[in-house]
């Protein structure tokens, strides 16, 4: 945070942490977003200064955009947190649920700061005026009131209280009456007072109408308009959020990523997967995907149930172990009804690649548990390599291309991370769970495997579970 503010300082860029200023120290450690209000004069230079931070910019879902607001994540190194900068070309104010106030104050706003411990902070009498408009908008309407959002929050009324302290009262009026005369220095007081003095709920009502309505010229929408869109956003985000158990997230501008979690059994790749999930998911649109067990299609279950049934019953009489070499079967062929299992098998496989590749393609970042991949044969790749093609039938033959073609129509993640542990301490990981037979060489693959022609980024997941991760973070971050 200190090297992003000195670079803002050198470049001179003119902006200001804006408001929330009685808890600065929280948003100077990240625990809190930083809201900047930036000049949009300085606008490409302070961009510039965060992409050489490493910040990348983000969008929120269309429902929840703000003209002038611009989001910006990036990577706290020493806690693996991110860092938001919501940073505004403009003063817009209101409800969460629409911001329909454009306050034109931006150069006053700006010239009144002064230079804080890490951020320019603007004069409290500036700060004060604002939030009272901002209380008002967010509290001081009939419909806060009818959805229990007329009280104010502890944090907004200590936020309150302080500015109060630290303003010097002729100043105060001064700014009022020369920046916010639409509202009055009258109607201004007595919504304050209404709030600092904790009058009854019908008292800050009437206040803050006034206040709200001397306001109604710097609106982007009507304000019947903008009370309807309140209550219609506090229904529908209510049910999205409680209901469908939605989250306000927001997709990155460059967009989507498709990441694959590749490792053995024992390397710690489920772990790592609902990390990075967990991580990513915060501020970012995300899914997990298993691309090793996709959902069976239709075709698959009538399939394989088809062929489990005929096995059952003594229909099927060749059938091999389902991870089969060369060289422990000698190249026999292993029959028709193997080679249709791997099949449907590639297709869902497919299936699920397709599903990733569109999320990706709509900007979510989506992080693959496993990933079919031609180093990993015994896991998720392709099982027909090793059929001889000698002496097939023409049914065979075209079973066994299908196959091929279906994990070759599969392209390489946009990132691919590889856990790599040695297989004897994956066995002793995995003691107790599944057999050593079955773990050993699974993990001796990936052990083994040359990953230096691929574009993997190996991990050593023989170190801690936290070191992992902050590497994996690390390389995440850095392709996203």
């Amino acid at each position: 945070m200190v090297e992003f503010c000195a670079r803002l300082r050198d470049a001179g860029v003119s902006y200001c942490h804006w408001k929330s200023n009685d808890v600065l120290h929280l948003s100077a450690s990240g625990d809190n977003d930083l809201d900047l209000l930036v000049d949009r004069r300085h606008l490409t230079r302070f961009t510039e200064v965060l992409a050489a931070c490493g910040f990348k910019q983000a969008r929120p879902q269309r429902r929840r955009f703000v003209p002038g607001v611009l989001h910006f994540y990036g990577l706290d190194r020493a806690t693996g947190r991110f860092v938001h900068v919501d940073a505004q070309a403009q003063l817009v104010l209101g409800d969460d649920t629409s911001k329909n106030v454009h306050l034109p104050i931006e150069p006053a706003y700006l010239a009144s700061c002064t230079q804080g411990p890490l951020f320019p902070v603007p004069a409290p009498e500036f700060e004060l005026a604002v939030l009272v408009l901002r209380l008002a908008l967010k509290h001081g309407t009939w419909d806060a009131a009818a959805f229990g959002l007329a009280p104010l929050k502890g944090t907004e009324r200590r936020e309150l209280e302080y500015l109060h302290a630290c303003s010097e009262p002729a100043e105060l009026r001064r700014v009022v009456e020369t920046h916010l005369s639409q509202i009055g220095w009258d109607a201004w007081t007595a919504h304050f007072e209404a709030l600092h003095q904790e009058r009854d709920l019908g008292t800050r009502l009437v206040t803050g109408r006034r206040v709200v309505s001397g306001a109604s010229d710097l609106m982007r929408r009507r304000p019947a308009l903008d009370t309807f869109t309140r209550v219609r956003r506090r229904v529908e985000w209510g049910v999205r959020h409680y209901a469908l158990g939605q989250r306000n997230t927001k997709r990155l501008m460059a967009g989507g990523r498709v990441i694959a979690i590749v490792g053995g059994d024992g390397a710690g790749k489920s772990t790592l997967v609902d990390n990075l999930a967990d991580w990513l998911n915060g501020p970012l649109d995300t899914r997990v995907l298993h691309m090793g067990k996709p959902p069976r299609s239709a075709t698959n279950l009538a399939v394989k149930g088809a062929l489990g049934l005929g096995r059952g019953v003594g229909l099927v009489r060749r059938w091999l172990p389902n991870y089969p070499t060369a060289e422990e079967h000698r190249g026999e062929f292993p029959g028709n009804a193997w080679l249709l299992w791997q099949l449907v098998t590639a297709s869902d496989r497919r299936r699920q690649h397709r599903r990733a590749r569109s999320l990706a393609a709509k900007g979510h970042i989506v992080v693959c548990d496993r990933f079919p991949l031609a180093q990993v044969t015994l896991m998720d790749g392709p099982r027909t390599g090793w059929v001889p093609a000698e002496g097939l039938s023409p049914l065979a033959r075209r079973l066994v291309a299908a196959e091929q073609h279906q994990y070759a129509a599969i392209t390489d993640p946009d990132l691919l991370l590889v856990l790599r542990v040695d297989p004897e301490t994956a066995v002793a990981r995995k003691q107790g769970v599944d057999p050593a037979d079955f773990v050993r060489p699974r993990s001796a693959e990936v052990y083994a495997a040359d990953w230096s022609t691929t574009t993997a980024q190996v991990l050593d997941a023989s170190r801690p579970a936290a070191e992992v991760l902050a590497e994996a973070r690390e390389a995440v971050w850095a392709n996203l």
